[in-house]
């Protein structure tokens, strides 16, 4: 179904590796991985998050989206909101991105999975938010979403699609990792993890009201390095883990990849560097320019260090080429993981030797 060398993302990884070094060695910048952002209405308003309304594209200037992020050299799309499936030609931007050889994603909250999977079927990885158990996970966003978020992961992973639950930590759930991991094991599947930071739009917005306790979030963080090691279906890379384990004190991003190979165009055409940096500046215009034109304008950062956005951080690992992006990826994951099984303390978090805490 994919191509040679694809993974299971879909990804051409040959194509990425000679974009990425395209970029790196010779400054040839093109928006090989894009997050397409078709709408910022939701049909939940999460604790955590602040991307509930406002404008949405038309049908036509996202399948134009995604030609043109093809024609300029892109490898993949990822459709992110607010809830791209609320929008009623999701199906079209999807096929559209499937035909043209680009790895397709979807970052959803799951409910609108069975109603729409005909439209989506071809897309190749779908991340669904999930906040803990049910209890948990319904205080933060309504009576019956676990439920449908559940099912919408069934769903898709029955239809072929590469399924991850997401977690993002935050002050009602920072201790809910294990019953997601456990979750994500039922399944077959696996969990991605970050922390929530102050602002959906403004990675420089550490923390809010809904944000963890710093050392509840660490000991967390810790929790996951070790379950991953010993196999559990956590799908963050070590080095990514480890990165985010400083949030909310700043860490410098090695080689950010924002602007040079990474990019997100917002509903209104706006295209910037990242899903969190530059959205309070002015910003070149897909729609009036061109995907190819207004990347080529679009801001690179060279100071970040703020970035906590879980696949972005990955992004910006995988453009410095770092080797130890293999670590705790060989072998097969997940499948047949018993989280009980593994013996740590009553409290269920791991003590690790020189951990830091606040």
């Amino acid at each position: 179904m994919g191509k040679p060398g694809a993974g299971l993302s879909g990804v051409d990884l040959l194509r990425a590796a000679f974009g990425i070094a395209s970029s790196r060695v010779f400054g040839r910048h093109r928006p090989l991985f894009v997050n397409i952002e078709p709408t910022h209405r939701c049909n939940l308003s999460c604790t955590y998050c602040d991307k509930h309304d406002g404008p949405q594209m038309t049908t036509e200037e996202g399948v134009r989206m995604v030609h043109e992020v093809a024609d300029a050299g892109g490898v993949s799309v990822c459709f992110d909101g607010g809830e791209p499936l609320v929008h009623p030609g999701i199906g079209d931007m999807v096929r559209a991105g499937r035909e043209r050889g680009l790895a397709v994603a979807i970052s959803t909250n799951g409910l609108l999975v069975p109603r729409r999977i005909d439209d989506v079927a071809a897309a190749h990885v779908m991340k669904i938010s999930v906040d803990g158990a049910q209890e948990i996970h319904d205080r933060a966003r309504g009576p019956g979403a676990f439920e449908r978020a559940i099912e919408g992961a069934r769903v898709a992973r029955d239809r072929g699609i590469w399924v991850a639950l997401r977690m993002t930590i935050a002050e009602h759930n920072v201790r809910a990792h294990r019953d997601v991991l456990a979750i994500a094991a039922q399944l077959g599947i696996e969990a991605l993890f970050q922390p929530a930071i102050g602002s959906l739009f403004d990675a420089e917005q550490h923390r809010a009201a809904h944000s963890p306790h710093v050392a509840a979030y660490r000991e967390t963080i810790d929790d996951l390095i070790e379950l991953k090691r010993r196999g559990a279906p956590v799908a963050n890379e070590l080095v990514a883990l480890d990165h985010l384990r400083a949030w909310p004190d700043p860490k410098p991003v090695p080689f950010c990849s924002g602007g040079r190979v990474m990019a997100a165009i917002g509903p209104d055409g706006g295209v910037f560097p990242c899903g969190r940096v530059g959205r309070g500046e002015p910003a070149p215009n897909a729609f009036r320019d061109g995907v190819a034109r207004a990347f080529a304008a679009t801001l690179r950062p060279t100071d970040c260090a703020s970035c906590w956005c879980s696949l972005t951080v990955a992004n910006n690992y995988a453009y410095r080429l770092d080797p130890r992006l293999l670590a705790g990826r060989l072998g097969r994951r997940g499948a047949g993981v018993d989280l009980a099984a593994i013996d740590l303390p009553e409290a269920g978090l791991v003590e690790l030797r020189g951990r830091r805490t606040r």
